[in-house]
């Protein structure tokens, strides 16, 4: 089986979770030889993230904090959710097929792990065409090998590929405050949204969001072969994430202008 390792981080802000995904990318790119990684972890506080090339603007009223990711898409708010980060070579073989190849095998394991639990969970084989797509939400609309039920997006996901490492991160929804939702995005996104609470209630979630969890964990170690190793984040990786937060998460010239402190990677 492939060694893969296992970090499973307590909830922190938007800036400190950007800051740990891309010290992870820089590290694996730059440092030689390492291990794939899957990386699961939260969020203390309500923020919204955009996409590397997404405009700030259309959010600078909603009265929720911002941060701007390293992967394209579009805004996801991020609260009560299952957020997972996978960080691995561009040339592993499990991850065959470039792009598509790498967003096919993640979206199975998370497809499979969701109805494992009861959750009828489904492929969309949409392509979404941006002329289409009005919304700056990344769960507006779903794109190809992205998580559907009953017509409704609970997963969304992007991907930032460097020479020799690429990071894939996402959202799995365990619930919604309406109220917040409509007002960063409005009540049509909220209309084409699931959640596990939906299915399980609010009181039943975080037994869904353990159940997920296993499964999902044991759905890449049957089917892709891979044993995980419990780990936390090395020491220059440690340095990396309080560089990147202090020098670019941290900064309105990163978050609303996508401008990057000098000497910093921008992954």
């Amino acid at each position: 089986m492939d060694g893969w390792r296992l970090i499973q981080d307590p909830a922190m802000t938007g800036a400190e979770n950007m800051a740990v995904d891309e010290a992870m990318l820089n590290a694996a790119e730059f440092g030689g030889l390492f291990m794939p990684t899957l990386r699961l972890y939260s969020w203390s506080s309500t923020v919204v993230s955009i996409g590397y090339l997404q405009d700030a603007s259309p959010f600078d009223a909603c009265g929720v904090p911002l941060v701007r990711r390293i992967t394209g898409g579009r805004a996801i708010l991020h609260d009560r959710e299952i957020t997972y980060s996978i960080i691995a070579p561009t040339d592993l073989p499990v991850f065959a097929g470039g792009i598509s190849g790498a967003y096919s095998v993640i979206a199975r394991r998370i497809a499979e792990a969701l109805c494992d639990i009861g959750v009828p969970a489904v492929f969309s084989s949409e392509i979404a065409s941006k002329r289409a797509v009005k919304s700056h939400a990344c769960f507006y609309a779903p794109s190809r090998y992205e998580i559907m039920v009953g017509g409704k997006k609970i997963s969304g996901s992007a991907q930032r590929r460097l020479k020799h490492a690429f990071i894939q991160h996402g959202s799995i929804l365990l619930d919604i405050d309406a109220g917040v939702y409509n007002r960063v995005f409005g009540n049509e996104v909220l209309g084409r949204t699931a959640c596990l609470s939906d299915f399980f209630g609010a009181g039943g979630v975080k037994d869904a969001e353990k159940a997920f969890t296993v499964n999902f964990l044991k759905r890449f170690s049957d089917v892709l072969g891979v044993c995980f190793t419990r780990d936390s984040l090395t020491e220059n990786e440690k340095y990396l994430k309080e560089t990147l937060l202090e020098k670019k998460y941290s900064s309105g010239s990163w978050n609303l202008h996508r401008q990057c402190g000098a000497g910093l990677p921008l992954a």
